[in-house]
């Protein structure tokens, strides 16, 4: 039976929760605050330039895939998504490099160089990855809480997935050296946590890496909500765009939501906005002390020529990369000597860029807002000049004399953008009591019919993480009862 759907925000999970559920027969309406779709999947163009905002590349295509089989519909019919080689270049603070390739053999005669025995260290670190992963994978589409220890099925899966030890723990039980340690930990940071506090079951990401390997979608990462958008619209859900959600109340199975000085009183609401932002701002609940993720500053430029000796993804690492983590997880400071992430799609991707152009998009990891006790604002010059100079020494070039556009996004962007509490980019943070069982779940403890899908719910953030919400959403509204 049909039943009125509205869905608060059209970012990633909003759409993908939208399409499943129009797809499934219900009356789907979609509210989203800003004048476009996709949330922190957002696009900026200027002068011919094309700039991916947030998410930067594809892991795990079979969760994309999914979505779209759910819907009986065909991937490849929404989009183009295209392997990359190489995967990746890190870039080490005295010089040396390590490239990633999509063929591991390439891949393992790199790690020799700067390891010696490093090789076989890796496939015995991808194997335990990809158990790990063959664990795992399943639970991403389940909505699992602290009830959920009464079944016996889940009782045996700490020791399995390795619940106790650190992502670095892990990588340290095959790599000698730091550098390679850090090479195959560093995904932690795109979760907005070290890989000293990230569970070591959050490896799947860097057997995602090196198995599954990197997509991109031609046409840049704004394909991806669009598809979505696409996917939904073709079994009539509405949305409505420049339309906030004011406030969410209810008691039992009645919904209400307060938009544009109106009510809408569905029969299910599904939130996609930011999780935090939701609880405290919409329903006006008091929440716990959640750990945040870590902010981060975006530099976004548009070059006149194209670049020499850059990948489609880089990471710059600094000298002491301990000491940068600390600064801004423990210390909440503006790093001295950042780590940080170059992106430049139009290596793989000419299209998001005028002809015999390139398209760089900075990422420096800062801290969140919450309790900082630092100023982006005194350190900016600096930080722009710390990673310039590194770009310039790699490529041989001076950036600042290439730039024909350049825009720039702060953590407090993040907030006045996307209703992101205290601007930390990636949501709650992933560590250990903030994952699995103990990351807010996909439904409303107090309003029976409302639930949640996005970065900080289950089963966590990420695109395709985010997707798999999606589906857990659709199943708990399909089944009409929770774990």
């Amino acid at each position: 039976m049909s039943k009125k759907v509205v869905i608060v925000g059209a970012g990633v999970g909003g759409l993908a929760t939208a399409a499943r559920l129009a797809h499934d027969g219900h009356d789907v309406e979609v509210f989203e605050k800003l004048p476009e779709c996709g949330g922190r999947n957002h696009l900026l163009e200027d002068a011919g330039f094309k700039f991916d905002m947030g998410p930067s590349f594809v892991l795990m295509p079979d969760f994309f895939e999914e979505v779209f089989s759910y819907c009986g519909e065909s991937l490849n019919d929404y989009l183009d998504l295209r392997i990359i080689d190489p995967s990746y270049k890190i870039i080490y603070s005295d010089g040396e490099a390590l490239t990633v390739h999509r063929d591991s053999s390439r891949t393992k005669e790199e790690l020799e160089r700067i390891e010696s025995g490093a090789a076989k260290q890796f496939d015995k670190f991808i194997r335990e990855t990809t158990r790990i992963y063959n664990v795992i994978r399943p639970l991403l589409y389940k909505c699992v809480t602290c009830k959920s220890l009464a079944n016996p099925y889940y009782w045996g899966l700490a020791g399995k997935i390795r619940v106790l030890e650190s992502y670095w723990q892990l990588a340290r039980k095959y790599f000698k050296s730091d550098k390679l340690c850090y090479a195959f930990t560093f995904e932690a940071m795109f979760m907005g946590v070290s890989p000293f506090q990230a569970p070591a079951f959050y490896s799947v990401i860097t057997y995602t890496d090196h198995v599954q390997k990197i997509a991109h979608p031609m046409g840049g990462m704004y394909q991806i909500p669009l598809a979505l958008e696409k996917l939904a619209k073709k079994f009539g859900a509405k949305i409505n765009y420049n339309y906030p959600i004011e406030g969410i109340t209810g008691t039992g199975r009645q919904i209400s939501l307060k938009a544009g000085g109106c009510f809408i009183n569905p029969d299910y609401a599904v939130v996609n906005a930011d999780y935090a932002y939701a609880q405290t701002d919409l329903l006006k609940r008091k929440i716990p002390e959640f750990k945040y993720s870590c902010s981060t500053y975006l530099i976004y430029l548009g070059l006149k020529n194209k670049l020499n000796k850059l990948a489609h993804h880089n990471l710059f690492f600094s000298k002491d990369l301990n000491k940068n983590l600390n600064q801004i997880f423990k210390d909440k400071t503006i790093p001295e000597d950042p780590s940080f992430y170059v992106h430049v799609p139009t290596v793989t991707d000419p299209s998001l860029a005028p002809s015999g152009k390139d398209i760089i998009y900075l990422l420096i990891p800062v801290a969140n807002l919450m309790k900082s006790r630092d100023d982006l604002a005194k350190h900016e010059g600096r930080i722009r000049k710390l990673v310039f100079d590194k770009i310039n020494s790699l490529c041989g070039c001076n950036l600042d004399e290439l730039i024909e556009v350049e825009h720039r996004f702060y953590p407090k962007d993040f907030i006045g953008w996307y209703n992101i509490k205290y601007g930390a980019t990636f949501g709650l943070a992933h560590n250990l009591t903030q994952s699995a069982f103990f990351r807010p779940a996909n439904f409303d403890s107090k309003i029976k019919n409302l639930y949640y899908v996005g970065a900080s719910t289950q089963p966590g953030g990420g695109l395709p993480v985010v997707i798999a919400g999606s589906r857990i959403v659709a199943d708990l509204i399909k089944r009409r009862k929770v774990p």
